[in-house]
């Protein structure tokens, strides 16, 4: 399977709302590339994933459930104490309001209209 496929199949997983939660663990290891960060910002996650991103030895996954707004404050309250710096900066700047996601806008092309001759 191409590496661009295998990235859009991990992230279908993620956003799984019928995933489980064993296969959303697994989705944190960095082999599943950025499935994992996405997923930890950008949706609401079980307890036993929370658990697990939370005791995560990558920043990245911390910092992206730090970033989470689909999840209690109370439950993110152990990254205030996060020894990254980085993560504790991101608890403290709040939810991302666009989950993760950036809006693109395309200016749409110009068609050039001939006139009939």
């Amino acid at each position: 399977m191409p590496d661009f496929l295998r990235a859009l199949w991990l992230r279908g997983i993620a956003f799984n709302a019928a995933a489980p939660a064993e296969a959303l663990i697994r989705l944190l290891d960095p082999v599943a590339g950025k499935a994992g960060p996405l997923m930890c910002e950008g949706r609401d996650l079980p307890c036993t994933v929370v658990d697990a991103a939370l005791r995560h030895p990558a920043e990245d996954i911390r910092g992206a459930l730090a970033r989470n707004r689909f999840i209690d404050p109370a439950r993110l309250a152990p990254l205030a104490r996060d020894p990254s710096g980085l993560v504790r900066a991101r608890l403290a700047g709040g939810p991302d309001p666009n989950c993760g996601f950036r809006l693109r806008y395309v200016r749409p092309p110009r068609t050039t209209s001939s006139s009939p001759s």
